[in-house]
């Protein structure tokens, strides 16, 4: 997928970059050679440019990010032509949304090691926690089967690794948003999506996260 980046915040940046590293994205230098184009928007006058490229491109999907929780300030971007607004911290997990709407093409899975089974069994909560390209692999189990969810928090980047996790809830050590174990769903913000699942599977005496199929 094809994306053009128009400035950013760190918290952004870094989420562009991993959407790069898997694949994901191809970065290009001009708005009119993307396919999506990713914008940062921090004050009201970032409106004005999100306005220029709109009319420029009126082809490619145009996703605004900012770190703002300001309803207001996501309205004006969608009245100003944004196809998408999301938190900066959520902005990996829309590209690899978009990016399989876009292909249509068959692709294959990899296989990605967590940790041994026998180093944490009987464990409970976030028993293991891998750093990838994806971002942060937790493996969660609680009551069922282990789950792999991908952190960080898409609020503001915060590590999940050490976050609490009680009744089926994981809780974000810094700003308090919650996502359910079993999916990632959201549950309670500040953040304003959830958290990617990768399915686990057991094998040679290991937990392996699927990754998302790659071209």
């Amino acid at each position: 997928m094809l994306v053009f980046v128009r400035a950013g915040d760190r918290v952004g940046l870094a989420s562009v970059r991993r959407a790069v590293a898997v694949g994901v994205v191809s970065l290009v230098d001009v708005p009119e050679a993307a396919e999506v184009i990713v914008v940062e928007i921090s004050q009201e006058s970032d409106l004005e440019e999100l306005r220029k490229l709109r009319g420029s491109s009126t082809q490619a999907v145009i996703v605004a990010h900012t770190m703002r929780q300001d309803q207001a300030l996501w309205q004006a971007a969608e009245r100003s032509g944004a196809d998408k607004v999301v938190s900066s911290g959520g902005l990996s997990v829309l590209l690899r949304q978009l990016d399989g709407r876009m292909r249509s093409s068959e692709r294959r899975e990899r296989l990605i090691p967590l940790c041994w089974t026998a180093e944490v069994a009987g464990r409970l909560g976030i028993i293991a926690s891998v750093q990838h390209d994806l971002g942060e692999l937790m493996l969660v189990k609680e009551q069922g089967k282990p789950v792999c969810l991908v952190g960080p928090c898409p609020h503001a980047g915060e590590s999940l690794g050490r976050a609490l996790v009680e009744d089926g809830v994981i809780t974000c050590p810094a700003h308090g948003s919650q996502f359910l174990v079993a999916g990632g769903e959201r549950v309670r913000g500040p953040a304003d999506c959830g958290l990617m699942e990768l399915r686990v599977v057991e094998d040679g005496g290991r937990y392996w996260a699927v990754s998302p199929p790659l071209s």
